[in-house]
């Protein structure tokens, strides 16, 4: 009978020297630090780890994960010295199948990976959206026959009217400032039979254009205010005169105003004892104007406006009308 070999002391503390380097070079391989990024809550870290792990890693981050959380690491997916590890809090997620909707509170980037998540089948399916689409808050995944009919059709979306009051025009006058113009949604449909019929079920719905409101201004103002070219201007009283037209040959004969000015248009001669001197007027069909000038005839509500020209105080003969005294 053979005698098992026995090991010399030389050659016992060999293998155990060899056993201690080898322990040595996988223990600092496994512990080599890294320098990682973590992109979480919209903040990034950057932080150097021993983390052999990515749970590791986002632990000395600081990073709590909850059950339902999930990450995702940038690139080929390696966990590795450079690697960017992206948190993906969990998000309330809906998936339809088989007519019954359940409700998830997940983590995920990607419409497969939330089902992959969960659990759910979905080979052989038909997808809306399709797998590789990103997840968002609230959005229902449908896993339907491959058979299902899917249509989209273009919604208008009608604009509103936004009203804003305006003292400076007239009470209950409105004013367009700015024209409303309807936006555009692309509905899509999953076609579902009820009885002999064919009804269309609303699954998506994708905003193209947001409507632009149209911009109203309604007036608020008292009702003492005229439209001029000027705009809606307010005046404190009114009064019906007789109006005529003079021009500067059938002035004073010295080329001034009673006033002592050279008359233009908008000088108008009033009765003083009834219209002072410097009263500012709106005229309609003559314009802004101020009364500057006196004459022999002008008695009362009579009024008579300087024209540039014997041919335009002509056309404007005599004629009746409402003078607007401004504010």
């Amino acid at each position: 009978m053979q005698k098992p070999r026995r090991w010399t002391r030389p050659e016992k503390w060999i293998v155990i020297c060899l056993l201690f380097i080898t322990s040595l070079n996988l223990l600092g391989f496994s512990a080599a630090p890294k320098t990682v990024k973590v992109q979480v809550d919209g903040r990034t870290i950057t932080l150097s780890t021993r983390a052999v792990t990515v749970k590791g890693a986002l632990e000395d981050a600081g990073v709590v994960l909850s059950d339902a959380d999930g990450y995702d690491i940038a690139g080929d997916g390696k966990y590795e010295d450079g690697s960017t590890i992206e948190v993906i809090r969990a998000i309330p997620v809906k998936v339809w199948q088989h007519g019954k909707t359940t409700e998830y509170l997940i983590g995920r980037k990607t419409v497969k990976e939330v089902l992959d998540a969960v659990g759910v089948n979905y080979e052989g399916y038909q997808m809306y959206p399709s797998l590789d689409a990103p997840v968002e808050a609230g959005m229902t995944i449908h896993v339907m026959s491959p058979t299902a009919e899917i249509s989209k059709e273009t919604e208008k979306l009608p604009y509103t009217t936004e009203l804003r009051n305006n003292d400076n025009l007239p009470r209950g006058r409105r004013n367009v400032i700015s024209a409303g113009k309807d936006g555009e949604a692309v509905v899509t449909y999953r076609m579902i039979n009820v009885g002999s019929q064919k009804v269309k079920k609303e699954i998506d719905r994708e905003v193209v254009s947001d409507p632009v409101p149209e911009v109203v201004e309604v007036g608020t103002g008292l009702n003492q205010m005229v439209e001029t070219s000027r705009g809606y201007v307010r005046y404190r009283s009114a009064m019906q005169a007789e109006t005529s037209a003079y021009t500067l040959a059938e002035g004073s004969g010295t080329g001034l105003t009673a006033t002592g000015i050279v008359p233009y248009h908008g000088i108008v001669a009033v009765d003083p004892d009834v219209i002072p001197y410097g009263t500012r007027m709106y005229i309609p069909g003559y314009g802004f104007a101020m009364a500057g000038d006196c004459g022999g005839d002008i008695n009362g509500n009579r009024i008579d406006l300087f024209m540039d020209s014997y041919s335009d105080a002509i056309a404007w003969g005599r004629r009746d009308v409402t003078v607007y005294f401004l504010e």
